[in-house]
This record gives C-alpha cells, sequence and structure tokens, in this order.
C-alpha cells in the first residue's frame, strides 16, 4: 500500500523542516531503512530512512524548501499502484497543484458526488435555486460546514451560489470562495516571498487558477536581484556608493537577521543565564605528567588520544564521585542520573553544538576516543543525529586549540554544570621539592573553570568537584587504572 511521506517533527520545538537533499529520484527503488532524504533541523543535517519498500512514486517538494511539519512530501508505493486520489489529497495539504500533464487526472479523481449532481441539473433550474431551504435553513453539506468554519466564515452571511443537489452548498463552493477572495499562493511561495520581501500582489501566479508558485516567486526574486545589480553598476560607473548610517553616524558593513540557528542558540544562552544563578570556580592545573603519559599511551598503540580525552576521562570519574553535579533541575524536581552523558562542545557549520557520549561513565580514556571521534567528525560535517546531541548530564567546552587562556561558559540547560578548559601555556611556577625547599621553574600550565547552578550547587561542593578534577589531571596515573 502506497505511503504518504511527510515532512517529520524531529524536535519538540521544531515546527518546520527544511528539506536538504533527495537521495532517491521519481521511479528510483528504496529499501526499508535506506536513507530516502534529509532535513536540516535547528543544529544538524538528518538523513530520513524509509519505512518500508517500494518505488518512489511523487516528490512534492524540492531541496532547498522549507515546509511546516507533518505536511507531505512525498508518496511512496508498488509500481502499479494508483495514487491519484494520494497525490490530490497532498496538494490540497500543500496548497499547491499538480502539474500540467497530472491536473487532467487530478481532477478527474476529485470529481465529487456534489459536483456530478450539480452537472445533472437542469441550467435553469440551477440558476433559480436558492442556497436557503424553506424557513431560512442553510442548506449545506457537513463538510462544507466543516471548511468554512475552519477558516472563520459566517454561513449566514455568506453570499455564495450553490452548485450542489438543489441548490446547496458543497465543500466545492466553501473552497473556490476562499480562494477567489483570497491571494492563492504555495506555503513554500509564501514563505520565500516573506524572506525576500517580495509583494505578492505584484506576482503574476503560473498555477491553477493563478495560484502563486515557487518558481514565480523565484522569478520575482532574481527581477528584484537584476535591478539591483543594475543600480549598483550605475553607481560604480558614476563613482558614487550609497552608503548606510545609523542614526548616530556610525557607517554600517551589513545587516544579518536574528534568526535560524543562531537565534535558537540565543534565546537558550539567555534563557540559561538568566534563569540559573551562575557561580564560578577557577583552577590552575599542571599538565606536565599527563603529557608525558600520553605520549606513552599514543605511542604504545595505533588510536591516538588527545588531552580533550584525559579531560573527559577526570570528569566522568570526578562527576561519579560527586553525583549531584550529574543532575538536571525539571521543573520542581531535581533529577541525578546514574548515567554519565558526557556533552563535549564541537563548533559546527550552523553553530555550536554539544555530542554526547553516551553511558561513558565505565569507558576508559581510549573508549572515550573511539566514541568521541565519530561525533566529532559527525557534528563538524552537520550530520549528528538528534539523540547523539541531547540528553546530555554534563558539559566540557575545550577553546585550548585556539589559543584562549580564559574563558567563562554559560550552562547548557538543564543541566547544572560546565567545565570551561582553556589553552596549555608554559609558565613560572613555584615547584615545593621533597625536602621541603622551593624553585622556580617552567611548567606546562592549564586554567580549568567550572560554571554551576547556584540554584542546585553550593560552593563547597562545586569546589571540590573542581579540585577533584585537577587532582586527576596532575596525577593521571589514576586516569588509566
Amino acid at each position: 500500500m502506497a505511503e504518504v511521506i511527510i515532512m517529520p517533527k524531529l524536535g519538540f520545538n521544531m515546527n518546520e523542516g527544511k528539506l536538504v537533499e533527495w537521495y532517491k529520484a521519481e521511479g528510483d527503488a528504496v529499501k526499508k531503512g535506506e536513507p530516502l532524504f534529509s532535513v536540516e533541523t535547528d543544529k544538524t543535517n538528518m538523513d530520513i530512512e524509509a519505512t518500508d519498500d517500494g518505488i518512489v512514486r511523487k516528490l512534492f517538494i524540492e531541496a532547498g524548501d522549507t515546509i511546516p511539519v507533518t505536511l507531505p512530501i512525498a508518496i511512496v508505493g508498488s509500481a502499479d499502484e494508483d495514487i491519484d486520489a494520494l497525490v490530490k489529497d497532498s496538494l490540497a495539504q500543500l496548497g499547491g497543484s499538480a502539474p500540467a500533464d497530472e491536473t487532467q487526472e487530478a481532477e478527474a479523481v476529485s470529481t465529487s458526488a456534489c459536483e456530478a449532481a450539480a452537472d445533472a441539473k437542469d441550467e435553469k433550474a440551477a440558476a433559480a435555486a436558492s442556497p436557503k431551504a424553506e424557513g431560512g435553513r442553510l442548506k449545506i453539506t457537513p463538510r462544507a460546514r466543516r471548511v468554512a468554519k475552519e477558516n472563520g466564515l459566517s454561513l449566514e452571511e455568506l453570499e455564495i451560489e450553490g452548485t450542489g443537489w438543489d441548490g446547496g452548498i458543497c465543500e466545492k463552493d466553501i473552497l473556490e470562495y476562499l480562494e477567489s477572495s483570497a491571494i492563492r499562493v504555495t506555503p513554500v511561495a509564501k514563505a520565500m516571498a516573506e524572506a525576500e520581501g517580495i509583494d505578492l500582489d505584484t506576482v503574476t501566479g503560473s498555477g491553477a487558477n493563478g495560484k502563486i508558485m515557487k518558481a514565480d516567486v523565484q522569478k520575482a526574486i532574481d527581477a528584484k536581484a537584476a535591478a539591483a545589480s543594475a543600480a549598483c553598476s550605475n553607481e560604480a560607473a558614476e563613482g558614487v556608493s550609497e552608503a548606510k548610517y545609523t542614526e548616530d553616524g556610525k557607517e554600517i558593513l551589513e545587516e544579518v537577521p536574528y534568526a535560524g540557528v543562531r537565534k535558537v542558540i540565543g534565546d537558550r544562552l539567555a534563557e540559561s543565564k538568566f534563569t540559573a544563578p551562575h557561580l564560578y570556580f577557577t583552577q590552575k592545573v599542571n599538565l606536565e605528567k599527563l603529557l608525558e603519559i600520553r605520549k606513552q599511551v599514543n605511542n604504545a598503540q595505533e588510536k591516538k588520544t588527545s588531552v580533550t580525552d584525559y579531560i573527559a576521562k577526570a570528569t566522568i570519574m570526578a562527576l561519579k564521585k560527586y553525583p549531584d553535579m550529574n543532575s538536571s533541575l525539571i521543573g520542581d524536581t531535581i533529577v541525578k542520573y546514574k548515567s554519565v552523558n558526557l556533552g563535549i562542545a564541537v563548533a559546527s557549520p550552523t553553530g555550536l553544538i554539544v555530542p554526547n557520549i553516551k553511558d561513558s561513565q565505565e569507558m576508559s580514556v581510549v573508549e572515550i576516543s573511539k566514541a568521541a571521534t565519530p561525533l566529532f567528525d559527525k557534528a563538524r560535517e552537520g550530520k549528528l543525529a538528534i539523540n547523539e546531541y541531547t540528553g546530555g548530564t554534563f558539559t566540557v567546552s575545550n577553546l585550548g586549540m585556539f589559543g584562549i587562556e580564559n574563558f567563562t561558559a554559560i550552562i547548557n540547560p538543564p543541566e547544572v554544570g560546565i567545565l570551561s578548559v582553556s589553552s596549555t601555556k608554559d609558565e613560572p611556577v613555584v615547584v615545593v621539592n621533597d625536602d621541603g625547599s622551593k624553585e622556580i621553574a617552567i611548567k606546562p600550565m592549564m586554567n580549568i573553570q567550572l560554571t554551576v547552578d547556584h540554584r542546585i550547587i553550593d560552593g563547597l561542593m562545586a569546589a571540590q568537584f573542581v579540585t577533584e578534577i585537577k587532582n586527576l589531571l596532575e596525577n593521571p596515573i589514576s586516569l588509566l587504572v
């Protein structure tokens, strides 16, 4: 049986999805579990797999299109299956129309009993018919009444000539009334017009009954861009450039909408910063022993470990010792976790993202490295699945590779803490010898800073936790046993 594929809802706050790529074209065979298309979420791109074997019979949107979740985007079924009814219903949901070669088929399928009755009536009788029955009761089908109610139409005030049986109003009449009283435009075309500032009143639709399609809006966008380019060329030829300035005289280089992934990240961090009282604790760590033992480990095996792997292991061990740090505030409940899902912040094409090493509480340093490497690669390519960047219990943010000497991170809600890791630099340090004497030596030093939610974590526990991580990193043999 043919299946209608919809734009999936991949997150609680996801209201629309952008189709990144179709992996199959119309007519291609697809197997259950095989990637069918890729969707862009607020954090990453996610491949969606086919749920059954079949043939891709129809694709309703193109790569780059953004539509609301749960709307149909494709039909998959057997090669000889009749999908005309599904195509018609899907197009109705999308607000679009079938291509010219499919319009006649769709119209044939959509011929209702209501329309058939209208055709059967005598033209004179149809013209004289009234949608009002004796006693003033409105003659209208249940489906027509539902469509009218959904669109806020007052049935008593409608001036619609019914084409149904005995002059009654049917669904087709309501839909035609709605189309004639508003600009007819597909959801994709409407979204494009809003994004590019195109006035739909100036666009001529090429779809059925003048409906504005994606191609129509794209044509208007291209014309607008061509006009702007011509204006710039004229200015350049005249040696004149039109600069934009703020009210207080600052020249503007560029104006970028605060939207998309950047807005999602900003809103979450603002909520965290202004909801959870942040408290900060800093320690300076001597990495001399850790760098030496890491060198020995890497020389002894093919899989190379990074300093981040050892920091992750130290953090995991500290979380097991202080389980209050491995918790979340969910409503009015503090939930402490036995599982340690350690998140490690990574820069991706769409912004900062935090892939999680799930159930890392018993992993060795090498196992952590093996689990983290593919996650980091997928994050940088924007290919993380939702379950790979959600469900964390604590986060580590390491900017050491960028030479940052110290920084303060904002908690990733609903977690109660985050560890900031800075770069390692040679610094003069006072060293106490075994005999109690002191001397100054150059050591590789690194700053770590713990940020905690002071509603849940007290200062004493935070100090003990960050000091535990310092001690583990300065005595790295404990990370390997």
